[in-house]
């Protein structure tokens, strides 16, 4: 009985994590769209709305770390509500905005407050049991699915003309907002800790957190989270092809892509959760990585020699789709590889890499536009992702990511005590 009270708990506080960031991703995703209509409409030119979309992804990755870390010795809670809080408010600049530095300006400080992803994937991560690691952290693709699907549905809804993008921001910011009342109000308080000197005596493996640097100090450690730049790299790099692909051999406008995208966020709701934690009881975690990173990176393959709606739109989504079930797997391997006190500061280093994937990504892909076609691109984009499942081959199936980070974090320990 017991046993069923704790899983039972902790089953809660994963869905409650769930319903807070799935009230902040609607709010981004209804900010999103409408970012290249704004800047032009400010005498800002096409250069500007790549500019300003890299600020976000810039400053995520320079404080992702930083947020994770604070998380860990602070406690989640108060945390998540702060980055919540402050995304709230770079939504509610935006809405403000009548200049083009100011749009700026909102998304540096959105990119800046953007620790609330990788906090609430190491509280997830502490709120399930180590069998029920890969359901828990499909939920959080189930967020990005219900915001993806929800949000620029929303904002196109609410948007009241072309030139006027107001309200959409503003009900963003009261999302965000909320969603930062709701978890301050619903998600637990962190346990009293002892102090340091306490912790040192017991042996407690919070006395001797490592930094950042030092976490990334082994070959091995570095290396897995580079797996994280690499996918989000071939994500975006495809979320900037996709639109232009379509456009060139469809005639698609804003409007078939943004259902084609809707579609996608159905697939992600659907697929993870559940069905993931399925596939990876019944065949392993890395066997899952192996089989969705094998297949995105044929999908995109395939999509060099590909024509008609059909097949464009079939290889698009099965690219898309498989590729939604990898991040929640390579979070699957973080979750495992340290220790809880530790998770906050690992998930934000995680979190950094993909945003400088994030930035990457739609630069490679327009390169390699414009020295060759989408046939070049896309078996560009295909290689990006094959790295990945080379890592999954030869290095994937290591238990000793963690112990290296241990390992890493004792040599530091005893250098910071001579």
């Amino acid at each position: 009985m017991t046993r069923f009270l704790s899983r039972w708990r902790q089953q809660s506080l994963a869905w409650l994590v769930f319903f807070v960031i799935v009230v902040d991703l609607i709010g981004f995703g209804i900010v999103i769209p409408i970012l290249p209509f704004l800047s032009p409409h400010l005498g800002g030119g096409t250069d500007d709305v790549a500019f300003i979309l890299v600020s976000y992804s810039v400053m995520a990755a320079l404080v992702a770390p930083l947020w994770g870390r604070l998380s860990d010795q602070l406690g989640r809670r108060l945390i998540l509500f702060i980055c919540l809080l402050g995304g709230a408010a770079s939504h509610f600049l935006l809405a403000a905005s009548n200049e083009l530095w100011m749009v700026y300006l909102s998304r540096a400080v959105a990119g800046a407050m953007a620790g609330s992803l990788p906090v609430a994937t190491a509280l997830i991560a502490d709120a399930s049991t180590p069998d029920q690691r890969s359901r828990a952290m499909g939920l959080i693709g189930r967020a990005f699915g219900i915001g993806l699907v929800l949000g620029p549905v929303i904002g196109g809804v609410l948007a009241r003309s072309e030139t006027d993008f107001a309200l959409p921001c503003i009900v963003a910011g009261v999302l965000s907002a909320s969603a930062a009342v709701l978890a301050l109000l619903l998600l637990p308080k962190p346990p009293p800790k002892t102090t340091p000197r306490a912790r040192e005596s017991t042996g407690g493996v919070a006395a001797t957190m490592p930094s950042a640097r030092t976490m990334l100090g082994d070959a091995g450690v570095l290396l897995f989270v580079g797996q994280f730049a690499l996918h989000t790299c071939a994500v975006s790099a495809s979320i900037y092809l996709f639109p232009l692909w379509t456009s060139q051999g469809l005639g698609w406008t804003a409007h078939e892509v943004g259902l084609f995208f809707g579609l996608v966020g159905v697939v992600m709701i659907m697929t993870q959760g559940n069905f993931l934690g399925r596939m990876t009881d019944r065949f392993g975690t890395i066997w899952v990585l192996r089989a969705a990173t094998l297949t995105f990176s044929a999908s995109l393959a395939l999509s060099a020699v590909a024509s008609g709606a059909l097949a464009m739109g079939a290889l698009g989504l099965l690219a898309f789709s498989s590729a939604t079930l990898c991040l929640p797997v390579l979070n699957t391997i973080a979750s495992h590889a340290v220790p809880a006190p530790w998770r906050g500061q690992f998930f934000g280093v995680t979190a950094s890499s993909a945003s400088f994937g994030r930035v990457g990504g739609p630069l490679i892909a327009a390169m390699l536009l414009a020295r060759g076609d989408f046939a070049l691109a896309w078996l560009g984009t295909s290689a990006i992702v094959m790295l990945v499942v080379g890592w999954s081959v030869l290095q994937g199936a290591n238990p000793a990511v963690g112990k290296q980070i241990s390992e890493q974090s004792e040599v530091a320990t005893i250098r910071g005590n001579s």
